[in-house]
């Protein structure tokens, strides 16, 4: 019978240890890229044209997405309000699309775009519509 000395009794609980520690790591690091992997393709939460106007009673939001959105402006949301029009599109290339067709008229963020062409707003109605519609940018 062959007795196994303690120093190999610690190799192998050190070893144990090893094997336990890279497999916690590899897990959280999965975990980790789960996570931001998600958030960059905003499986968390997507912003809505309604999350951007509907808490804002200045510029009187009406939900339009009836009236404005059809074959020929194939968006998914639309609200008027005094200051323009927000419009939600399937997707950023959508939006990219129509924000160019406005020119000046337009501005987009993400997959929502501001059409001042029917409000026809004043300087200070328009730098409030371009600040309501970037309201949830995070500029860092």
């Amino acid at each position: 019978m062959i007795d196994t000395p303690p120093a190999s009794n610690r190799h192998r609980a050190r070893r144990r240890w090893m094997i336990g520690a890279a497999a916690g790591a590899a897990a959280l690091l999965a975990a980790g890229a789960a996570v931001g992997v998600a958030g960059y393709l905003g499986a968390f939460h997507t912003i809505t044209a309604a999350d951007l106007v509907t808490s804002d009673a200045r510029i009187h939001p009406v939900e339009s997405t009836a009236s404005l959105c059809d074959e020929s402006l194939p968006c998914v949301e639309a609200w008027r309000t005094d200051v323009g029009d927000y419009l939600r599109f399937g997707s950023v290339g959508e939006a990219e699309y129509w924000e160019g067709r406005l020119g000046d008229d337009g501005r987009r963020w993400k997959n929502i775009v501001l059409d001042l062409r029917a409000a026809g707003p004043g300087f200070d109605e328009q730098r409030y519509a371009i600040d309501t519609l970037f309201s949830y940018r995070d500029w860092n």
